[in-house]
């Protein structure tokens, strides 16, 4: 299932930008898009809206790129709008930083709702693909810090 299904329109229609409000995604863009979203990552699933740590780690993701509007000059208006932004957790956020659309600008609005399908898909799969190859750093990683306090 997509998140945007659970959006006002199954997310196929435009909301608006969300209010900046003091610039976070706590308590600025962020609460217009948990309302339509939720409070769970969208990629990896973890809930963030307790305990009061992982609301900390709240972040909003533009599932086309922001960087999209600059490079290729997609429409302003569809990239930053909330049914083009998702709940995520800073971690997945952080992992897909590098993610980049190359596709043309779409012909219309249903062709970038396609396209923003297509790209939150794919984006998910990288992002747990992420979580595992950090998993698997982080398990070696204990392994040594054990190994070294057992040397000392």
């Amino acid at each position: 299932m997509l998140p945007f299904e659970r959006y006002c329109c199954g997310g196929r229609k435009l909301l608006g930008p969300p209010c900046m409000g003091d610039g976070t995604a706590r308590h600025g863009y962020g609460p217009p898009v948990f309302e339509q979203c939720g409070t769970s990552c969208t990629y990896c699933g973890r809930e963030l809206g307790a305990p009061y740590e992982s609301w900390l780690d709240f972040s909003v993701d533009h599932v086309v790129p922001a960087s999209t509007v600059r490079a290729l000059d997609y429409p302003g208006e569809w990239v930053s709008d909330i049914a083009n932004l998702v709940t995520c957790c800073r971690a997945c956020n952080e992992f897909l930083n590098g993610y980049r659309v190359t596709e043309p600008v779409p012909k219309d609005l249903h062709a970038f709702f396609d396209l923003r399908d297509r790209v939150f898909r794919e984006k998910r799969q990288h992002a747990l693909e992420r979580h595992e190859r950090e998993r698997e750093w982080h398990a070696k990683w204990r392994q040594r810090q054990a190994g070294d306090e057992t040397a000392a």
